[in-house]
């Protein structure tokens, strides 16, 4: 069973939203966005707002982003799948989704727009693993820092490989600021995710917790089956903790992934 009582954050001020409206978006406290030279991103899909976001800093040296799944023959596809998507929310005055859609016409442009210099496409799956089409997150980390980053902010989103490639991680603590973290199916994991959490919180607080509405609640704990968390180093944080008395989603914070739905509420 799910232990809810250690995903409770800590309390934290200045916290920022990150990415698109809705799905897409993470929390991020301000003070790592202040100190990070730069962000590892592990599964963009055709959604890179976030990174996008986080490369308005001036600090961000680099941004990494790994996604076996994207390419150009993907995003073709999806930018001919866009364009009728679009012309079927015209015409049904859908005018929130037809935004939506109607910017996947454009995605290979703006891939190629935002994916130069600095800001590197690696096509490789995050792994416990090393070799031709995978890669750990510990080889990330190193390849990141040759590139003069050593501050690193880390999003993940992979569909579950979270929990092997995140044990295979742990060692790697002292260069990474935090996370952002879409976790999986964690009522049918709870051993894993229970474990996992527990290992990640001896040197990292948990500063903010949203759940994924697109997911089933499980009735007994009241969260959901996928679960966004950001984690914040230990290091970061100079004054004694309290833990947060805040009611999730916080308001004006938080959106639901999927607008047409309320979003999950639980508190702790």
């Amino acid at each position: 069973m799910l232990n809810k009582s250690q995903l409770r954050p800590i309390k934290i001020d200045n916290l920022i939203r990150l990415g698109r409206d809705n799905d897409g978006g993470y929390i991020i406290p301000k003070i790592i966005l202040d100190k990070c030279d730069g962000l590892l991103s592990y599964g963009i899909n055709k959604d890179w707002s976030f990174e996008k976001d986080i490369s308005k800093y001036d600090n961000i040296l680099n941004i990494h982003c790994y996604d076996h799944t994207l390419t150009i023959s993907s995003l073709f596809k999806f930018s001919i799948k866009s364009i009728f998507i679009s012309l079927f929310r015209l015409l049904t005055f859908d005018i929130i989704r037809f935004k939506k859609s109607f910017k996947g016409i454009t995605s290979i442009p703006n891939y190629f727009s935002f994916f130069q210099k600095n800001i590197i496409h690696h096509k490789k799956r995050i792994s416990d693993k090393n070799n031709l089409g995978n890669i750990s997150i510990y080889k990330t980390i190193e390849k990141i820092k040759l590139k003069g980053s050593n501050k690193i902010f880390i999003k993940m989103d992979i569909e579950g490989d979270e929990y092997l490639s995140l044990n295979e991680y742990i060692k790697s603590h002292n260069s990474v600021l935090g996370f952002a973290i879409e976790f999986h199916n964690i009522n049918n994991r709870s051993i894993e995710f229970n474990d996992l959490i527990k290992k990640l919180k001896q040197n990292y607080f948990i500063a903010h917790i949203h759940g994924n509405n697109y997911s089933k609640v499980d009735q007994t704990t009241g969260l959901p089956s996928s679960v966004e968390i950001t984690l914040i180093n230990k290091k970061l944080i100079k004054e004694q903790t309290v833990l947060s008395n805040y009611k999730y989603p916080i308001d004006g914070l938080d959106q639901p992934n999927k607008h047409s739905r309320p979003d999950i509420k639980f508190k702790f």
